[in-house]
């Protein structure tokens, strides 16, 4: 028998699944777009194509991930907090997967965030001397902003990647402690989200 989770779980397991649907919606008229236009048989103006591309692999990625990290925290949290008032029961094992994983929800958001940061770090970089050099003053300046944000998301998401690491060590054995688990069950618990296994994140 399962925990009882509140409303406020269902509801941003609800949220996932949107957030889920919108991005397969907007990857696919990505693609349709971009191949359309390659084989001429729509035309698509290049920002708004820009546009998509950007946005599909870029900010589509980070608000699924924020989206399962929401979920998954609250559910953790209730899980937890349910332990007390059931003593001799455990959560399924749909529950343990979803918000029990070794790996602490937002573990795979500060990787992700990591990446494009070291990305947007690299390209505007190689991009903001160029620009100076031709004397483009406003693309300068834009280009140097930007390369600010990147360096400051690179720095919070090391220390975010530290932090959460330190906090799923506590909550793995808090969980141990709780519960007893079958050694099949530990080992869907120490799969990554994004990766399989410490560092894996950066693989994908």
């Amino acid at each position: 028998m399962e925990f009882p989770l509140s409303a406020r779980v269902r509801g941003a397991r609800r949220g996932l699944v949107a957030t889920g649907v919108a991005g397969g919606v907007l990857a696919a008229a990505t693609v349709a777009s971009v191949a359309g236009d390659a084989a001429g048989w729509v035309s698509v103006p290049r920002p708004v194509q820009a546009g998509l591309v950007l946005v599909t692999l870029f900010v589509l990625p980070v608000v699924w991930v924020g989206a399962h990290a929401a979920w998954a925290l609250r559910g953790r949290a209730e899980l937890f907090a349910a332990a007390g008032e059931h003593p001799r029961r455990r959560p399924t094992d749909r529950q343990l997967v979803g918000h029990l994983r070794d790996e602490h929800p937002l573990t795979p958001l500060w990787w992700m965030l990591s990446v494009l940061g070291g990305l947007g770090t690299l390209c505007l970089g190689v991009a903001l001397p160029f620009a100076l050099a031709d004397g483009a003053v406003l693309a300068g300046v834009l280009l140097g902003a930007g390369l600010a944000v990147s360096l400051a998301t690179l720095a919070l998401s090391v220390s975010g990647i530290r932090r959460s690491g330190r906090r799923g060590s506590e909550d793995r054995r808090r969980r141990t402690e709780l519960w007893s688990l079958p050694s099949a069950v530990e080992r869907r618990l120490a799969v990554s989200l994004l990766g399989t296994g410490d560092g894996g994140h950066l693989g994908t």
